[in-house]
Parts: C-alpha cells; sequence; structure tokens
C-alpha cells in the first residue's frame, strides 16, 4: 500500500496525537502511526495515573496550566467524564488525576473525527528513506502487509526514538549504568482500609527488606498511591533500565516479591492480591535527538527564555539515580523556563522533528521536560511547527 501525506507523527501516546491534531488543524494532510491498538503510549502501558508538568511553581493553585491550548482541552474533556476532577497537591507540585479509560476516550475524541488526519493504528515505523538530507519515505507494517508512506516531514513521538534512529539523525543516549532508574507499576485490590499511613509503611517495609537483602536495592524506592477506589491502591517500583522480553518477567517477579512482603508485614495488605501489572516498564532516560539547540541543567534552573521558546514549564528535574535514588532540584516559586522550538527539530535531518522524551536535552534537563504535561504541549508545538513549516522545507 502506498499513502502520502505532508506529517507524519510516529508514535500515539500524549505527544504524538497533540502533533498529529495540532497539524490537522493547521489543514496538513496528516497520518499517525501506532504500534498499540489505541492511543496514550507510555502512559496507557504503564498505568499512569497523574498528568504533571501543567501547572507553573508556588504555594497558591493555578488559574489555569502553564501553556493552555490543547493540554487545556484534555483537561476540560477528563473533567467532564470525571465531574469533581481537579489537581492534587504532592510535594510542593500539582498533579492533574486521571483514569486510563478516561484519557483513552479523550484521546480518541480528539482525534478520531479531526478532519485531515488518517489514524493508523497496530503499525509499526520499520525502515526511513533519506534523500539529500531529508527524509522523502517511511515504511511501516501492520496486519495488512508493508505501507510506503511519502511525507514532507516527520514528528517522532515515539518516545524511544523510533525514526530518529532509522533515519540516521544525530542523538545522544547514556550508557545504561547511567540511565535513570525506570518504572514498574502494578494494581492490588482488596487492601482493608490503608490509611493516611500506607504511602509511608509500604517504603518503610520495602526497605527493611532490602537492608535484610531478600529484594535488590534499588527496590527500596518503591511508592505507593491510594486509588479513588475503595480496598485499591497502585504499587510502582523502580528498576534497571531496560523493556527487553526478558527485564519484564524480570520487573514482574518484583512486583510479585514486594506484594508478598506488604502482604506479611502490614495486615491491611493481608489478603489483598496484584489485578493488574504494567505491559512494559517506564523508561525515563533513554535517546535524546541532537536539536538545533540542547536545552541544559542551567537553564531550567534559571528559568530561561528563549526567543523561539514555545513550550513553557515549573517542573523540578526530577532524577532517579540508579545509585543515590530519587531527587528533586525546584524552581524558585512563581517561576517558570521555556523549550525552545530548536530543540524540537534536528540537527541534521532537515524535516524531522520530535516531541516527547526524546526532545534534545541534556540528561539532567530531561528530569524536567519528560512528563506527560510538557509532552503534551511539546507535541501541539511540533505539530504547529512542521505544517506551518512545509513551504520551507
Amino acid at each position: 500500500m502506498r499513502l502520502s501525506c505532508d506529517v507524519l507523527v510516529a508514535g500515539g501516546g500524549v505527544a504524538g496525537i497533540s502533533a498529529a491534531v495540532r497539524a490537522a488543524r493547521e489543514g496538513a494532510r496528516t497520518i499517525l502511526a501506532e504500534t498499540n491498538g489505541f492511543p496514550g503510549g507510555t502512559a496507557v502501558n504503564c498505568m499512569h495515573r497523574y498528568i504533571c508538568g501543567l501547572y507553573s511553581s508556588g504555594p497558591l493553585p493555578p488559574e489555569g496550566t502553564l501553556n493552555g491550548g490543547i493540554a487545556d482541552e484534555i483537561c476540560a474533556k477528563l473533567k467532564k467524564l470525571a465531574p469533581g476532577t481537579k489537581p492534587v497537591k504532592m510535594g510542593k507540585v500539582l498533579l492533574f488525576p486521571f483514569t486510563t479509560g478516561d484519557l483513552i476516550s479523550v484521546l480518541r475524541s480528539l482525534s478520531e473525527k479531526q478532519a485531515e488526519l488518517d489514524l493508523l493504528y497496530e503499525t509499526e515505523v520499520v525502515s526511513v528513506e533519506v534523500q539529500n538530507g531529508r527524509i522523502r519515505n517511511v515504511f511501516a507494517r501492520n496486519n495488512t502487509g508493508e505501507i510506503e508512506i511519502s511525507t514532507r516531514a516527520v514528528i517522532d513521538c515515539s518516545g524511544y526514538g523510533a525514526v530518529i534512529r532509522l533515519s540516521g539523525a544525530a542523538y545522544d543516549i547514556s550508557s545504561p549504568e547511567e540511565r535513570q532508574l525506570a518504572g514498574f507499576c502494578f494494581k492490588i485490590k482488596g487492601i482493608k482500609d490503608p490509611g493516611e499511613m500506607a504511602p509511608v509503611s509500604v517504603p518503610y517495609h520495602i526497605s527493611q527488606a532490602v537492608a535484610e537483602k531478600r529484594i535488590p536495592s534499588y527496590l527500596k524506592y518503591a511508592r505507593f498511591y491510594k486509588s479513588d477506589v475503595d480496598h485499591e491502591g497502585y504499587c510502582l517500583i523502580s528498576i534497571p533500565p531496560g523493556n527487553s522480553p526478558e527485564r519484564i518477567r524480570e520487573a514482574k517477579k518484583y512486583a510479585a516479591a514486594v506484594h508478598d512482603i506488604l502482604a506479611d508485614s502490614i495486615d491491611s495488605f493481608r489478603n489483598s492480591r496484584i489485578t493488574e501489572m504494567s505491559s512494559v516498564i517506564s523508561e525515563r532516560e533513554g535517546l535524546r535527538m541532537k536539536g538545533e539547540y540542547t536545552l541544559t541543567e542551567k537553564d531550567v534552573l534559571s528559568g530561561r527564555k528563549f526567543h523561539d521558546g514555545v513550550v513553557k514549564s515549573a517542573w523540578p528535574i526530577e532524577l532517579w539515580d540508579q545509585k543515590k535514588g530519587p531527587s528533586c532540584r525546584y524552581l524558585d516559586d512563581g517561576a517558570y523556563y521555556e523549550i525552545p522550538l530548536r530543540c524540537l527539530k534536528s540537527r541534521n535531518i532537515k524535516n524531522l522533528y520530535c516531541a516527547g522524551r526524546c526532545i534534545s536535552a541534556s540528561p539532567e534537563a530531561l528530569g524536567s521536560t519528560r512528563v506527560m504535561g510538557t509532552c503534551i504541549s511539546l507535541g501541539e508545538q511540533a505539530g504547529l511547527a512542521a505544517a506551518k513549516d512545509l513551504d520551507l522545507l
């Protein structure tokens, strides 16, 4: 099969959906290719429950999101499906809660009836043809066979840099030993009144098991979140990066071990059970495209603004060091930094853009930019730029 479009978006997570919708709204004929059979990507596969990075920092509740646009639309649609939803504070930051089903519904409603946008689910990009420093054709595969897509611009929102790698675009990647710990989430039901102390008691008992060398040391960074549903909660464990089948099996084994410890140590968990696990490991760090500019740690913490700043963020630099564990460095109250458009443009492939986790940023800056709320707006701005630049490509 042969298709053609103005803009091809690889990846249908929150960044990819936002990119595709915005490009199509600008009148660009757009195709989105997503490997799963549904939108949402990492947010769905990894059982995320909060949109982080939507709001400014500071002690007072914000009047709206930092970037507006599609981020506001998504929040409004989620509120409509779950009346009464509002931002919740955890530590120094505000998060917007959602359920998996509601997020999928909202992303479908944004994209499925959008004019100029064709959605190709269960479709994987397998190769890229580059001529004179530009992507000319992208080859994908699904259950109907191979698809050749002729396109004028590509936005890589895959999270793992599928098009970046295949096109020969320049990128950076830290060694496996230097990358941040990854996350793996599982749902527990049958918890009898976990109480307000569960987010404290769960890490405590896991740390005790680590001290006794019953489980690996990195599992001591486990976190527990109560659900809005009675007798239910979510546990997030941190493990070394990697998404091979062997690593996923290992993650599931450790999830079961952690649950066994909780069931043996905490009365309210005694008769509980795991009912759901992430289908993949949530990588916090991976490939980072080399763009026309690389966002730095100093840019983030100093609240730097740019002449081509297109996305605002106030999320802290949140790092999950494999040896030291999690740490956060916050911006001053009321401060925010900007992400320049140049971070979304490939340095050496003229018609390649990216959004989401793979933008041009240092590992430290990535600790702030990679969260869902920021990725929604990065996707929207990449879609806008790709559509507006068509005449220049």
